[in-house]
């Protein structure tokens, strides 16, 4: 069953970035940093996550729209996915604590 929206093309593109670098974080548990450029002859914004250790690369697509690729923006947009980014990673640190709290607990059973 798929998640419902949550608003704008903008916000789905970052939550998509977001649930990606969880699930590689997972894996990689290593850092990582944040780039966003033109693609596809220029027509089209990549919002990219690569990780440090392993290289791995996440990314979203977002179209260009109507305002002209700036730093302004490119800053912007960086900015605004690490947000997204950190906080979708802290959520799954918490979580994480949650079930190694949990496991302790049923694996104590089988002592």
């Amino acid at each position: 069953m798929s998640q419902p929206l949550i608003g704008t093309a903008y916000q789905e593109a970052l939550k998509a970035l977001a649930e990606q670098v969880a699930r590689a974080y997972r894996e990689d548990c290593c850092s990582f940093h944040v780039s966003a450029g033109l693609i596809q002859g220029n027509t089209m914004i990549a919002v990219t996550a690569t990780f440090d250790a392993t290289g791995t690369e996440c990314w979203v697509p977002l179209a260009l729209g109507g305002d002209p690729w700036t730093d302004e923006r490119r800053v912007r947009i960086e900015h605004d996915a690490r947000a997204v980014i950190s906080q979708r990673l802290s959520i799954e640190e918490g979580v994480a604590y949650i079930v190694r709290q949990y496991m302790r607990g049923v694996l104590d059973g089988y002592r």
